[in-house]
């Protein structure tokens, strides 16, 4: 009888687009019989574990880093590296214990660089190959760009969420001419709502539905601000604030504050929206672009990632996109017919080979 394999899966807890993204993985694993470990910390442990009772879990914590109102969020991270570097150790050194500790045969993880071991075959997925700096960084941006891929080298194989060629969601962040490695595979959009497109629409349709993510304090600077707007409106108004083990639905005269909804709920709720807003965060791009809906768009303030999203999906005529300063209920309502959004679906069938191959390693050593 073949060996059982034991994977551990994880993600970073950056917020929860990390998490949710990797459920398509786990999916296919668990119907595969791996036995598949969860590894994480903070909201993405708890969206994991409430997704997958079934599957045993274990806290990895990594480095948070302390978001700021104002300026670069590059330039903090930029400036915390050095205890960006210590913190990578204790997980890496955490990591070989758990290897021996559940038996760990193999580990898949999402922007968890330092989750590498010369023990067994790792994964790392991500969809930022070149990293993006700003102002006074960007003379020092090819030395970050060294740093991060000396960590990916460690690993086996590369696993970019998007297509390799045209349509793709993430332009130059991930299709890049010098490669970290020969096995970088690009296993197309992950999001675990492509199978459920088809549900039926919300009996509670908002006229608005906000998607709140995202680290503190820009998440509730977004959601307060959103509230003030929208209840000076007749709109029917949702919010999801995106907190996982919570289940309060809180009324505000036109505006209702859920904490978290399930992922069949919130797929019908964005379905039967009028209008969708939301952060430019990947994964966000990846659940409209799986459902086929519109959205608007609002960056992160100083994150340069998904303020570079943002302005190549609307420079794109896909998305519109507009900065938290500037943003106006009545105006997104205008404006966001005006873009023709995306349908993409992903027949998963680099990812299915990528698993069978892991495992079929596992199983012959």
């Amino acid at each position: 009888m073949s060996k059982q394999p034991t994977i551990l899966v994880c993600p970073m807890d950056w917020g929860l687009g990390h998490a949710t993204r990797v459920v398509p993985i786990i999916d296919r694993l668990l119907e595969r019989n791996v036995r598949v470990i969860l590894g994480a910390d903070n909201k993405p442990l708890e969206f994991l574990r409430r997704r997958f009772p079934q599957c045993e879990s274990v806290k990895i914590p990594g480095y948070k880093p302390l978001y700021q109102k104002k300026g670069s969020l590059a330039l903090k991270v930029t400036a915390d590296i050095p205890q960006m570097l210590i913190e990578s150790r204790k997980a890496h050194a955490l990591l070989e214990q758990i290897i021996d500790d559940m038996g760990i045969d193999a580990v898949i993880s999402d922007n968890r660089y330092e989750l590498w071991s010369d023990r067994i075959p790792t994964i790392f997925m991500t969809h930022q190959l070149k990293i993006l700096t700003q102002g006074i960084l960007s003379s020092v941006r090819p030395a970050i760009q060294k740093v991060l891929y000396s960590f990916i080298v460690k690993h086996n194989e590369v696993w970019v969420p998007d297509f390799q060629g045209e349509p793709n969601l993430s332009g130059e962040l991930s299709h890049v001419k010098k490669l970290p490695l020969k096995m970088v595979l690009y296993i197309g959009p992950m999001s675990r709502f492509q199978s459920l497109r088809e549900i039926p629409l919300s009996k509670d349709k908002p006229d608005v539905l906000c998607i709140m993510s995202g680290p503190e304090p820009q998440r509730s600077i977004l959601e307060d601000m959103f509230i003030e707007q929208a209840e000076k409106t007749d709109y029917k108004t949702t919010i999801l604030s995106g907190r996982p083990g919570e289940s309060s639905v809180v009324k505000k005269g036109n505006v209702k504050i859920r904490s978290h909804s399930d992922d069949e709920e919130m797929v019908a709720l964005i379905r039967s929206a009028d209008l969708v807003i939301s952060r430019s965060g990947y994964t966000t791009i990846m659940d409209l672009a799986a459902l086929g809906k519109k959205a608007v768009f609002i960056p992160t303030p100083g994150q340069p990632e998904q303020e570079y999203l943002a302005k190549e999906l609307k420079k794109k005529g896909l998305f519109y996109s507009v900065s938290q300063k500037d943003f106006s209920l009545e105006k997104a309502f205008q404006e966001v017919n005006k873009y023709s959004g995306l349908d993409v679906q992903n027949d998963y069938a680099v990812l299915d080979q990528r698993l069978d191959t892991l495992i079929e390693k596992i199983q012959s050593r």
